[in-house]
């Protein structure tokens, strides 16, 4: 269900739904009358455009605010605050906030290492536990990765080692490759 309910001003405490399109304005025959004198008798309207609801100055003497700015048309959210001279009201839209609260709540790695510096519980953790969920204490150099053709791979980065890790990785390879040379030349000599 979506509606505006006046919070502040003449009619404070006051719902009205919203359908496909409703006219606020001074006048007491409009789909929300906004009984304040510097609201024009047809003053703004919101209207739906697919699952998204926007609202549109018609041309008032003062203006439609939405969260303290001035504006001639803007999408709407949930919460938003409208403004028009003295009254407030908030949009509702009750289909938008249950998708909001059903939408799995993202952290970034950075915030969830920092949460588990802290020893706090990051927002992914298991309910109640107070353990957050993520517990890698570092990045690891040896990562799969994906190549153009979708096959894995494996890959090896280098800069996330220490020195001494450089170091003995490069000495891991030119041995591999020392092997791989001293294989070849006896397999290629018979003997």
């Amino acid at each position: 269900m979506v509606k505006v309910r006046i919070v502040e001003g003449p009619g404070a405490g006051t719902e009205f739904n919203v359908d496909q399109a409703v006219i606020l304005g001074r006048l007491d025959s409009n789909d929300v009358p906004v009984h304040d004198p510097k609201a024009s008798r047809e003053h703004a309207k919101i209207y739906r455009q697919g699952a998204k609801f926007s609202i549109v100055d018609l041309n008032s003497s003062n203006g439609t605010f939405v969260n303290g700015k001035q504006i001639t048309k803007q999408e709407l959210a949930h919460e938003d605050r409208i403004t028009i001279g003295k009254v407030t009201m908030v949009f509702e839209n009750a289909e938008e906030a249950a998708l909001k609260a059903a939408a799995p709540k993202r952290q970034s790695l950075d915030d969830a290492f920092s949460a588990a510096k802290e020893g706090k519980s990051s927002s992914s953790g298991a309910a109640g536990s107070g353990t957050p969920e993520i517990v890698m204490s570092g990045h690891k150099p040896l990562q799969f990765s994906r190549v153009k053709a979708g096959r894995p791979k494996i890959s090896f980065d280098m800069d996330q080692l220490s020195p001494t890790g450089k170091l003995i990785a490069w000495i891991v390879i030119a041995a591999i490759v020392g092997a791989l040379g001293w294989l070849t030349f006896t397999l290629s000599s018979g003997g």
